[in-house]
């Protein structure tokens, strides 16, 4: 074997490699806050001590519950230190998610406190939610939300905003956007609002990501651009944002033309709706930043009468590393990548990419992906569950490594081909993926035009000017490699639960450029370190704890009886994770009604438990179907839940005279409706069914925490593990005939 310049040249530049990987997730890391704060700058030690008084001994505090009560008594309190006067809007509320079938209802209580502006016009409004899961305090979600708008709240009335700023805490966003729901459609302020800042996020930590806006987001991205210091946002979020599921008051903030940006964190998901969301848990720097950039954008919003009439159209957008940030419209993006692809064709044609360079190249990127997600998939095999939670950068290391190795060798063994021709054809599938990725996601365009530009200018000059030609090859491949890093290291955060191989397409696309300039017969020692590297890592990735006391575990405890058939179960969640050894009971794998998702399931002991009931209390024809009213009854439960049969063919279903459209092709097959606090007991519904004669519907009483007879179990549960976005609860199913 040679080891000579082309060698150790190709081994320093895999090297730097897995150090990027390594250190990519300091491309996202929050800025600390000042030592020192001036006047007018947001406080992050002031903001953080009312949140302790707020959320006072840090117990759950659910929507319609005691301790939310208290929490929002002392939250008026702080709004009254400040010398803002507050507002109580109480209203009861069904809700339904888009495309869901099931219904959200509570009783909320949402506190407005507005700044006035030294001018006359509509609103800017800042929403946060102070209710938590019963599972958590929720000083992350959405703590860091009230903190801040409670600390921007204070420094607006020290120097008034030129419009007035409207303080929403609203409540009942956890159980189903309830509070925002019921301010657009029943508060009068709701009127006189024309722009939304909205703080809602999962964890503890993390940059503050911008990935929501009004659509088009032109006059939003404007001032988002004026104002962000340590911008942290791109397009493909806020196009994503779109495709799935929301689950932020967003969803009913949007549909009323407001501009709108949308803040959120994202660092350790493993405490988001669990008794780790603790004050102590959050990381200084995210609630720093997450001010001063609210902060910012209140100022810039406020300073304009009319956002909306700032810009319009639609722009894509990227920070890079939080240090700069480029936006362009829309259509200007998509010409310019249309070029680029003209380009690289031409390109490519001219320097004979087409035929065996293009298919070296597919077969790299294709082979490399194919195995490494192999690998992912066996290493689940061999250790069930997400056991990366405690230590997730070990695991997406070790597949780096193997990709780069997989990519490596395939390119080491395939027929050779020219520098030149290499580079032209690895481009020219960078380009066209982009270009490809961009029809169904049009805000990724921007990912593919800096580094792809600065490529196909070295490319034209190769023959002219190759030592040119060879520095712009390895800017765009470091260009290109810093951009996809950092969204390498926001997937990884997001993707907490995995599967891991669902980075490696991006990976592929960041480590092709690099490969392409290295010396295919000079790649024996780099390929032998990545795969020393893949090696070792994986190895110590099926070793470490799959939890730590920063990191736990999810695992959450139901006790479940079926009143009808007389059974009884324990059931435990833990991400499919194994049981420890010698954990009491005779565990299964199994689902149950009360939830689709795959549980350990033991035999419990039969135990009295609260058991819901419902009556029909009227009932008329409706077209083919009928209209029923339901009382339903909670028996001392937290929460009540009505699901209905699909013979039913429900059609909207709700409050009287308010029934919410239940989606005929919806997510879940049966239509259900949950009510969650104190006023749902005696809560009555109506439901607009299709077809008119009876059913037998199902009913679920849920009471936060577990019997006695579960000590055995919680003794057992591993000090790492902690519940995790459903608390341990005592579940009864019941059957009525309506």
């Amino acid at each position: 074997m040679r080891f000579d310049r082309e060698s150790w040249r190709a081994l320093l530049i895999v090297v730097l490699m897995l150090a990027g990987f390594v250190l990519k997730g300091h491309l996202i890391a929050p800025p600390q806050p000042p030592e020192r704060v001036a006047a007018g700058q947001f406080d992050t030690s002031r903001a953080l001590a009312r949140l302790q008084r707020i959320l006072g001994d840090q117990q759950p505090h659910p929507v319609d519950s005691a301790a939310d009560d208290g929490v929002r008594e002392r939250l008026i309190a702080e709004l009254n230190a400040i010398g803002l006067q507050s507002r109580v809007q109480e209203a009861e509320d069904c809700s339904g998610f888009p495309k869901s079938r099931v219904v959200s209802c509570s009783r909320i209580r949402n506190v407005t406190a507005t700044i006035p502006g030294t001018a006359p016009g509509k609103h800017l409004l800042l929403s946060a939610h102070y209710d938590s899961t019963p599972t958590g305090p929720g000083a992350g979600d959405d703590g860091i939300g009230v903190a801040t708008l409670l600390e921007v709240g204070a420094i607006l009335k020290a120097s008034p905003p030129p419009r007035g700023v409207t303080l929403l805490f609203n409540e009942g966003e956890e159980y189903g956007l309830n509070g925002a729901a019921a301010f657009v459609r029943r508060d009068p302020e709701a009127k006189d609002v024309n722009s939304l800042i909205n703080i809602d996020g999962r964890g503890v930590g993390g940059p503050a990501l911008m990935h929501e806006t009004s659509d088009p987001n032109g006059s939003a991205m404007a001032a988002y651009a004026s104002a962000a210091r340590t911008p942290y946002a791109n397009s493909i979020s806020t196009d994503f944002a779109k495709l799935i599921p929301n689950s932020t008051d967003v969803v009913f903030y949007k549909p009323t033309g407001w501009t709108l940006l949308n803040y959120a964190w994202l660092g350790n998901e493993t405490r988001y709706h669990s008794p780790g969301d603790r004050i102590e848990a959050l990381d200084r720097a995210t609630v720093g930043q997450m001010g001063a950039e609210v902060l910012g954008a209140t100022r810039a919003l406020s300073a304009t009468p009319d956002p909306a009439r700032v810009a319009s159209g639609r722009v894509v957008f990227t920070d890079i590393a939080g240090r700069l940030f480029f936006k362009l419209p829309l259509t200007l993006a998509a010409i310019l990548l249309g070029l680029l692809v003209i380009a690289a064709l031409v390109l490519a044609w001219q320097r004979r990419a087409f035929g065996r360079p293009l298919m070296v190249v597919a077969a790299m990127v294709i082979g490399g992906v194919a195995v490494t997600s192999l690998a992912a998939i066996t290493l689940n095999l061999l250790r069930p569950g997400d056991f990366w939670r405690a230590y997730p950068l070990i695991a997406y290391l070790a597949l780096y490594a193997l990709l780069i190795l997989v990519m490596g060798a395939l390119l080491a063994r395939l027929p050779r081909v020219g520098r030149e021709r290499l580079r032209a054809a690895s481009w020219l599938i960078v380009i066209v993926l982009g270009a490809a990725l961009s029809l169904a996601l049009p805000g990724a365009s921007i990912f593919f035009l800096f580094a792809p530009a600065i490529a196909l200018a070295g490319i034209a000059l190769d023959q002219r000017a190759p030592r040119i030609a060879l520095l712009l090859a390895g800017a765009a491949a470091i260009v290109q490699f810093l951009m996809f890093a950092e969204l390498l290291a926001l997937i990884e955060m997001l993707l907490i639960d995995g599967p891991l191989w669902a980075t490696l397409p991006l990976a592929a696309l960041a480590i092709l450029p690099v490969l392409a300039e290295l010396d295919a017969a000079r790649l024996r020692p780099a390929l032998g370190v990545a795969g020393l590297a893949a090696l070792g890592l994986s190895a110590a990735a099926l070793a470490v704890p799959r939890a730590s006391a920063e990191r736990p575990l999810g695992m959450s405890i139901d006790y479940y009886r079926e009143a009808s058939f007389g059974t009884a179960n324990w059931a435990i969640a833990t991400k499919q994770a194994p049981l420890p050894a010698h954990f009491p009971g005779s565990w299964r794998k199994d689902t149950l009604p009360y939830n689709g998702r795959t549980r350990l399931v033991s035999r419990a002991p039969l135990i009295a438990t609260p058991v819901a009931t419902a009556r029909l209390v009227a009932s008329e024809s409706a077209g083919t179907g009928r209209r029923i009213r339901i009382a339903l009854s909670s028996a001392g439960g937290d929460s009540v839940a009505i699901r209905f049969p699909e013979s039913a063919k429900v059609v909207a279903l709700g409050l009287p005279g308010e029934a919410v459209p239940v989606p005929v092709d919806g997510q879940y097959k049966k239509a259900a409706l949950r009510c969650t606090g104190r006023s749902c007991d005696g809560l009555i519904i109506e439901a607009l069914l299709g077809d008119p004669r009876p059913f037998t519907a199902e009913l679920y009483s849920t009471r936060f925490g577990l019997p006695p007879q579960a000590a055995p179990l919680l003794t057992a549960r591993p000090r790492n593990a902690i519940p995790q976005y459903a608390p341990d609860s005592t579940i009864t199913q019941s059957h009525s005939k309506l």
